[in-house]
């Protein structure tokens, strides 16, 4: 890894505000000591509404939650910066180069995976897990989608696209698993039964549907790079606009009709999650674009950004550092006056606000982690 002083002007704001969304949503769950929105359930599950505690669990379930949207929102971002940080690499470098480049990042994503999953020394193959971080699900989408971007157009890619999917539905709904007799997908079957036995035939095994659901990391990061072959074109802004807009509702209305065949299942990363997650990632694309790019309104989304260009650096400080024990030096006195489920909201919500003013610290010194 390397530092580099970028210059924010020839950034487009608006993306690094979403990728700095979709990880204030991953740090606000489970990582760095910050799980804000768990302690939130735990403080007004019963008293503020029991629909919006749902929203924000984030468990094995089927159908869609505020909480499922933030890691294929974050898979879609990687893809969408892909055509213009390749197409700026082609006017300066050949592609032999470019490709050392692709080989190299992808190394250290898979590398950076294994270190945040805890799982850096753990040689004994057979039981190294396959896809235990979010890093490794990038690492592998990368490489596969920086090369179709090297390589190919836009129509090229989408074709592609949908090919993954429907290869994804038709091998869950073709491929037999032996000694399962059940229905492929049943509204009553038990969703864990669900996960261990509808997978690979005869190589089943517990947790292997990891493996196959690289077929959906790399439809998901594809379906951004598409998205990114729009908002990095020569067209006009409002054009661009109205096409991720269009886009966008497309995805989300094909996905939720798809839904009611192949279910929308986060565990699973079905296609339908894929197509519904996708559409509002590019909505919430479209809306940042027209609100902070092209009507110049951006100061609402600093807090965003601020995680956005350092997105990998404070992904890696969350899995390294129990952020917790550092808000609890300013608060922990405080907090300690309160009943314990305020008390786990405060002290959460300290964590995120040491993890934020850090990356906050790094972006006034104009210093940006790139891999």
């Amino acid at each position: 890894m390397n530092e580099q002083t970028l210059k924010l002007k020839d950034r487009l704001i608006s993306i690094d505000a979403l990728r700095g969304f979709a990880m204030f949503l991953i740090l606000a769950y489970d990582i760095g000591g910050a799980p804000v929105f768990q302690t939130f359930t735990k403080l007004w599950g019963e008293n503020f509404a029991n629909g919006a505690s749902v929203q924000l669990e984030y468990n094995f379930t089927e159908g869609l939650r505020f909480s499922f949207i933030a890691m294929p929102m974050f898979l879609f971002v990687v893809g969408l910066v892909i055509p213009f940080s390749l197409n700026n690499r082609l006017l300066q470098k050949d592609k032999i180069r470019i490709y050392l480049h692709i080989i190299r990042r992808v190394l250290i994503l898979f590398l950076l995976g294994l270190i945040a999953g805890g799982h850096l020394l753990d040689l004994k193959f057979e039981s190294m897990p396959v896809y235990n971080n979010v890093l490794e699900y990038i690492s592998i989408g990368y490489l596969f989608c920086a090369i179709l971007v090297l390589n190919t157009n836009a129509l090229v890619q989408f074709i592609l696209t949908v090919v993954l999917l429907l290869l994804y539905w038709a091998i869950f709904l073709f491929i037999p698993v032996p000694g399962w007799q059940g229905e492929i997908y049943s509204g009553q079957m038990n969703l864990a039964i669900f996960i261990d036995n509808i997978v690979l035939g005869p190589f089943h095994h517990h947790g292997s549907w990891q493996v196959l659901a690289t077929i959906n990391f790399i439809s998901n990061m594809l379906l951004g790079v598409l998205m990114g072959q729009i908002i990095f074109s020569s067209r006009k802004k409002e054009h661009k606009t109205r096409l991720l807009f269009i886009y966008g509702l497309l995805m989300l209305i094909a996905g939720s009709i798809w839904g009611q065949f192949f279910p929308v299942i986060r565990s699973l990363w079905t296609s339908s999650f894929v197509l519904v997650t996708c559409g509002i990632s590019t909505l919430l694309l479209a809306s940042f674009y027209i609100i902070i790019d092209v009507w110049g309104h951006s100061k609402w989304a600093f807090f965003f950004v601020v995680f956005g260009v350092n997105s990998i650096a404070i992904y890696m400080m969350a899995h390294m550092f129990d952020f917790r024990l550092i808000g609890n030096i300013f608060v922990g006195g405080l907090s300690s006056l309160f009943a314990s489920n305020v008390q786990d909201f405060i002290q959460a919500v300290a964590a995120m606000a040491v993890m934020w003013l850090i990356m906050y610290w790094m972006y006034l010194k104009k210093t940006f982690i790139k891999i």
